[in-house]
């Protein structure tokens, strides 16, 4: 390609990413903001997260970051920024490996390559991915994959591309199924059946996926013994079958409601209408291969996923099985390649486009809600605290000086029902989660949380049931807050 259309293209992805992420592009504060705030990034990279998970690379920049010190907001801003950009070269490297089995001499195809490229990156699970302040280090390690698969299957370095797998792996473990599922998608694109040069061509990818997982497995083990930390939670003490068993279970949350993070039923009807067209038009064609690609492509991108069953509960970290979010994509891009524009397929190419358009638009909506529903859970947290520092700032004025807070949770759930917009209750005042240290991070004040909210105090000065949903009662220098949800 040339460096001009490779610009030209980046920038189209960065422009449409800024506008269908703009709730994140503001600043956004993920389940990790608290540990990062209260411990600061050095410790949260050396003694936390990051060391411990083996993810040095990480590690590395946080500690650097630490030495800086910028607020949350800002390091949240410039990351999504740096996000953006990373994944945006990703979808230029999707649309090289297009243009090499297809020609792109057409505008139309030239924008048809560029939408399959781009939901291929930026598919509807990768805004769990983006919610979090290192994501430009996990995008990373999927545009290090992306390259070092072009590398081993096309261009035939293997040496440089064991490198940047290993890298990748250093980067985030959990997109290894991206790793894995990319790499059959480019061998199937080389190859076009699965006979011994397909699986020839893809051993190279097997077995250095394998030495990558094995070197960030011995880091995870070795870096503890060294340090004198603590094994991170997901080698240590882990109740390997219970999470699997959760896995299998949330399968059904994935196929139906994907996640909660696409519209209902439509990702798997989707997949099940391409492979259904796709076997009807090899029967009228005599020619069942490319329709059995299409089926091994869509169920290789789901089991790819497996991989990750032992180690993490998915259903609760989305950004662990990303290859689901890129499966309809890659059956697109197959069939884009392999069967658009060829003799007496007309009806098909034109039910494809129909497909490709619908899940662009899917996927930008999707995308769009996903942000804001996360967002509106920033908002509910940062008003929580507003409310709390209003009424400490009224009883500062009667001269009640207030050091401590009290949290209780209450109810039946009836009141959550008024915030059943926030479908994944990203809010931790509405899962139960709100600390004094969040709400330090919102309105600056330290407060001390205790411990003796005692159904005595309850009894004697709240009602419950109550109409309010946030209760107040300020004893001594506590200022006790009964939630009813």
């Amino acid at each position: 390609m040339k460096r001009k259309n490779k610009i030209l293209l980046f920038i189209i992805s960065v422009i449409i990413s800024i506008m269908i992420l703009c709730f994140f592009v503001t600043g956004f504060y993920s389940v990790d903001t608290e540990r990062i705030y209260s411990q600061g990034y050095i410790d949260y990279a050396t003694k936390d997260a990051y060391i411990r998970d083996g993810r040095l690379i990480s590690a590395f920049i946080f500690v650097i970051v630490g030495i800086c010190n910028p607020s949350i907001k800002v390091m949240y801003i410039i990351n999504i920024a740096i996000a953006i950009m990373v994944l945006s070269i990703c979808v230029v490297e999707i649309y090289a490996i297009i243009k090499k089995y297809k020609s792109l001499e057409k505008n139309k195809n030239k924008a048809i390559a560029f939408i399959l490229s781009y939901t291929y990156i930026f598919n509807f699970l990768i805004v769990d991915v983006l919610k979090f302040i290192d994501s430009f280090v996990i995008g990373t390690s999927i545009l290090l994959y992306i390259i070092a698969i072009k590398k081993i299957i096309i261009e035939k370095k293997k040496k440089i591309g064991l490198v940047l797998t290993i890298l990748g792996v250093i980067c985030y473990q959990g997109t290894i199924p991206v790793y894995i599922a990319t790499a059959i998608l480019v061998t199937l694109l080389e190859n076009k059946k699965m006979n011994k040069a397909f699986f020839k061509k893809i051993l190279p990818c097997a077995i250095f996926i394998c030495i990558a997982a094995i070197i960030s497995l011995t880091i995870v083990n070795l870096v503890p013994s060294i340090t004198g930390m603590q094994k991170t939670d997901r080698m240590d003490d882990v109740d390997y079958v219970n999470i699997i068993r959760k896995n299998l279970i949330g399968m059904n949350e994935m196929i139906i409601y994907s996640f909660y993070m696409f519209p209902q039923y439509v990702w798997i009807g989707l997949g099940v209408f391409i492979i259904a067209i796709s076997i009807i038009w090899g029967v009228k064609k005599h020619n069942l291969n490319d329709a059995i690609n299409i089926l091994f492509i869509f169920m290789f991108y789901i089991f790819s996923t497996f991989i990750m069953f032992p180690i993490q509960t998915f259903t609760d970290a989305p950004r662990v099985v990303l290859a689901i979010g890129e499966s309809i994509s890659a059956m697109l891009i197959y069939i884009y390649c392999t069967n658009f524009e060829k003799a007496k397929m007309i009806c098909y190419e034109k039910i494809m486009l129909g497909v490709i358009i619908l899940y662009f638009i899917l996927t930008l909506f999707s995308i769009v809600k996903s942000t804001y529903e996360y967002k509106l859970g920033n908002v509910i947290d940062k008003e929580f605290s507003e409310k709390i520092e209003n009424e400490i700032e009224t009883l500062e004025n009667q001269g009640i000086m207030i050091n401590k807070i009290g949290l209780k949770y209450t109810g039946n759930g009836q009141n959550v029902q008024k915030y059943a917009k926030l479908v994944r209750e990203q809010s931790a005042y509405i899962k139960g989660l709100y600390t004094s240290t969040l709400n330090e991070f919102y309105t600056g004040r330290k407060l001390t949380r205790v411990q003796n909210f005692t159904e005595e105090i309850e009894e004697k000065y709240f009602e419950n049931p109550s109409k309010e949903e946030v209760q107040f009662k300020a004893l001594g220098d506590v200022l006790y807050i009964l939630i009813d949800l």
